[in-house]
């Protein structure tokens, strides 16, 4: 698979978001709609794999056109799994209880209703904030991003899609997100990658292996 170009669009949910491109990208452009903070975050495949801890994960690029290195867990990271299915446990206090939040690096706690509670059976719903489940069970909310309030734990809903498997793209951490503002990207798969290294000596700066 060589020489993709995959542009798209998505509304930010403030959390971990794996963006499934059906490939790993050679380079990753997003423009964040938010036009008062960071405008741009670019990413190179061979930043993660040659470049040194907390110079990874691409740089941010602000409205005065400031670069920024994001740190570590605080950026863009490929991922390429044959399964990407949570674990999804129906909804008991028992199960509340014991959630664990979404983290910048980790997906939280999935759950589903259970029977006699939601005529959408298919839903889950991520952990975003870990607490004490209360003796009910709550009303789930129908839409995508809508939080739910278990005692003092706290559930969004997720789309159904993070059940798929086989999924290729990147990871987008929390930290470069808020909630409810509007992204663009455009991924490339590269007809090649090139690594050339040290430029000096070259003669006329022509790649004497070229």
């Amino acid at each position: 698979m060589s020489n993709i170009i995959k542009v798209g669009q998505f509304v930010q949910d403030g959390g971990l978001v794996n963006l499934p491109l059906g490939f790993i990208p050679d380079y990753i452009e997003l423009a964040n709609r938010d036009l008062t903070n960071t405008v741009f975050i670019k990413w190179w495949r061979l930043m993660e794999t040659d470049d040194i801890s907390g110079s990874q994960e691409g740089i941010s690029i602000d409205i005065a056109g400031v670069p920024t290195d994001l740190a570590d867990a605080g950026g863009i990271t490929a991922y390429d799994t044959g399964a990407q299915s949570p674990t999804v446990t129906t909804w008991t206090t028992a199960v509340s209880t014991a959630a664990t939040a979404r983290t910048a690096t980790a997906a939280g706690t999935y759950v589903k209703p259970s029977v006699a509670s939601a005529s959408d059976r298919g839903s889950i719903y991520e952990c975003v904030t870990a607490g004490t489940g209360a003796a009910t069970e709550p009303t789930w909310p129908d839409s995508d991003g809508e939080q739910v309030t278990d005692g003092s734990t706290v559930f969004e809903k997720v789309n159904v899609s993070k059940q798929r498997t086989g999924y290729q793209g990147v990871v987008i951490a929390a930290a470069v997100q808020t909630n409810g503002q509007l992204m663009y990207y455009t991924a490339l798969l590269a007809d090649q990658s090139i690594v050339h290294g040290d430029v000096d000596g070259w003669t006329d700066g022509i790649d004497p292996d070229a």
